[in-house]
């Protein structure tokens, strides 16, 4: 058996190496991150008795050896380098897990190579944050073999064709009557000042007011009171159909009016009793779903289908600046076929929200994507060294 280690700047270039010196049949051991840089461990006819072998071997007569260069090559066995091989079957064994969950010890030729490079796309399409079906359906379109990181590139390039995105502040230029829908603590309220704001900023006061149907949550109609006073703007509390109907007509003047809702369960039937009554008042309501990045897929999904995607104009997508996976409420949108408006990542009002790009939503995505791949390889590291420490 042989193993070697190789130390380079990324993991596409000692791969490369590993390909070159090692050829296709290589066992990728051990990957991780060392002073900036990236350390592949590699092997060469992996036999873990003959190692276990040499190993107990070494153990019987311990001597010690000078540490070696990355990329010099360990011969197994007979080649009288005990220690080292000692020292190699400790740190496999303190690996172990990482490598079982990680690489799966898998060869060159299926990290790589062609019949794995789909399953290999749609894992990582996954860990973009995207479902399995979406993935798989991308995956599809693209050729079973070929390199995975030109396959990486077409599928980014196809999800990105995928996201519908609105024009540049298409509500607050073409105005109405907007409604904004969502479940309870997705920033309904706090999106709608920022809207408001933005409103303000662009067209001036005088054609702008705010209506809450809020009647459950306590305060909701004194914030939205609170910020109608900042802006110097009417604001209605309207609580059944009746009561809307009339701020409406009042308010028919306005150049756009915002309606606030109460935020609930996806799983309460209110949401949708509430929604129903928003669109019985016989006036012309284009209703937003407020979608978090931060919400898992199957939340996202019964929030939508509360309201049903045919019924709604659109999506704004809020709290990107609290996940690491903004892939999903992607997956979400595409699926369901929302463009999205606005894309808000903070509380700063009006300056934390932008129009949709798709290209800059899936640009997130992907950075989100390598921040926690290098956290979880930060926690590897740790957890290597804790438990090398107590060998």
């Amino acid at each position: 058996m042989k193993i070697k280690r190789y130390l380079d700047k990324d993991t596409r270039s000692a791969m490369a190496r590993v390909r070159q010196e090692l050829g296709p049949d290589a066992v990728i051991v051990s990957n991780r991150k060392v002073g900036g840089q990236v350390e592949l461990v590699a092997a060469l006819d992996l036999d873990e008795a003959q190692l276990s072998a040499a190993a107990a071997s070494s153990e019987a007569a311990p001597a010690s050896s000078p540490a070696r260069p990355y990329g010099d090559t360990l011969a197994f066995p007979g080649g009288g380098q005990g220690a080292t091989l000692a020292e190699l079957q400790r740190e496999l064994e303190s690996l172990r897990s990482m490598i079982e969950g990680r690489l799966s010890n898998l060869s060159w030729r299926e990290a790589a190579g062609a019949p794995p490079v789909k399953s290999a796309l749609v894992a990582r399409l996954q860990k973009l944050g995207l479902s399995r079906s979406l993935s798989g359906f991308i995956a599809d379109m693209l050729p079973e073999q070929g390199d995975l990181e030109e396959n990486w590139t077409r599928a980014l390039g196809l999800i990105a064709q995928r996201i519908g995105v609105a024009a540049a502040d298409d509500i607050v230029d073409r105005g109405g009557i907007v409604c904004l829908v969502g479940a309870t603590g997705v920033g309904k309220t706090t999106t709608l000042a920022k809207i408001a704001a933005r409103f303000v900023q662009r067209h001036g006061r005088e054609g702008l007011a705010l209506v809450t149907t809020d009647c459950y949550r306590i305060g909701a109609q004194e914030q939205l009171q609170t910020l109608a006073d900042h802006l110097q703007v009417p604001a209605i509390a309207a609580t059944d159909a009746r009561s809307l109907k009339r701020a409406l007509s009042r308010l028919k003047s306005k150049q756009l009016v915002l309606i606030d809702t109460a935020g609930l369960s996806q799983k309460d039937a209110l949401m949708l009793k509430q929604f129903r009554m928003i669109n019985s008042v016989g006036y012309d309501i284009q209703s937003y779903v407020v979608l978090p990045a931060s919400a898992q897929l199957q939340s996202l999904q019964e929030t939508v289908q509360v309201f049903g995607a045919q019924a709604l104009a659109g999506a704004i997508i809020t709290k990107v600046d609290e996940t690491a996976a903004i892939g999903t409420v992607l997956d979400v949108v595409i699926e369901q076929g929302l463009r999205v408006n606005y894309v808000c990542d903070g509380q700063k009002i009006p300056r934390d929200m932008r129009p949709a790009r798709a290209a800059d939503l899936l640009s997130q995505a992907v950075k989100s994507m390598d921040i926690e791949q290098d956290r979880g390889e930060q926690r590897d590291e740790r957890s290597y060294a804790r438990q090398s420490v107590t060998v």
